[in-house]
């Protein structure tokens, strides 16, 4: 498959760091400081830290970022990156045939039922009657070819999702079940970490923004505790209140 084209050149005359070969095909791998720039704009931009580039869909360099390939070497080994420039020739080919068979014809067809919408009920010589009915069923052919081509795309993405699953199954061959989990989880570990350290600030922001929370929590809980203490006190001092109104009430009818 031809992918990152512009990509692919800027390693001319640059000295890979490993070379594999199989079946007339070579991957050149390159660490992306190497170039400068590249970090920047697919690790720190865009989160990828492999990236592929072919001019012609046969001969494939592949830009990584450093520390992500030592921690990781054994996903991008040769067998690997095999079985996924294979898999990417089958994409190649069925994204091909469904253009082949399904869409340049569509498009032509689609073409043909303009140009006619337009011309046919003028040399005919049609009255409006005619030329609606010929329009309303004009509509109707577009959108039933706009249907037939929504429903082969979705087909189209299935068969790729299937060649997918296949190429991914016969990775996890290679390293078995356990060894493909445990690799998976030190890619993303290493991801995780990689950004914790690139962003450091964000984490002191949460941790500030988490600690602000449980003061502002412990506040609110103080101030309840305050209206509940000032609530009690002044239940207490108008029962004392009443106690004095009552006692002094009493006093003066026992004077009287």
């Amino acid at each position: 498959m031809r992918i990152n084209q512009k990509l692919y050149v800027i390693a001319d005359g640059k000295e890979p760091v490993e070379k594999q070969k199989f079946n007339d095909r070579e991957v050149e791998i390159f660490f992306m400081d190497q170039f400068e720039g590249l970090v920047e704009e697919y690790v720190h931009s865009k989160g990828q830290f492999a990236v592929w580039a072919s001019l012609d869909a046969v001969n494939y360099r592949l830009f990584i970022e450093r520390g992500y390939y030592e921690e990781v070497s054994e996903l991008y080994q040769q067998p690997v990156n095999q079985i996924w420039i294979e898999f990417w020739d089958k994409t190649e080919e069925i994204s091909r045939k469904f253009t082949r068979i399904f869409i340049y014809p569509m498009m032509l067809i689609a073409v043909v039922l303009c140009v006619l919408s337009f011309v046919l009920p003028k040399a005919l010589s049609w009255g409006l009657t005619e030329s609606n009915i010929f329009s309303y069923c004009i509509i109707g052919g577009l959108v039933a070819l706009f249907i037939v081509m929504i429903v082969t795309n979705s087909y189209t993405k299935k068969k790729i999702t299937e060649e997918n699953i296949k190429s991914r199954q016969k990775v996890m061959d290679i390293f078995g079940e356990e060894g493909f989990n445990a690799s998976i989880d030190k890619q993303k570990n290493y991801m995780d970490d990689y950004f914790k350290k690139l962003y450091p600030e964000e984490e002191s922001d949460e941790a500030l923004e988490e600690n602000a929370q449980d003061n502002a929590a412990e506040t609110v809980e103080d101030e309840n505790n305050n209206v509940e203490n000032e609530n009690d006190a002044t239940v207490e001092e108008s029962k004392e209140e009443v106690v004095e109104t009552t006692t002094d009430e009493v006093k003066e009818e026992v004077q009287e």
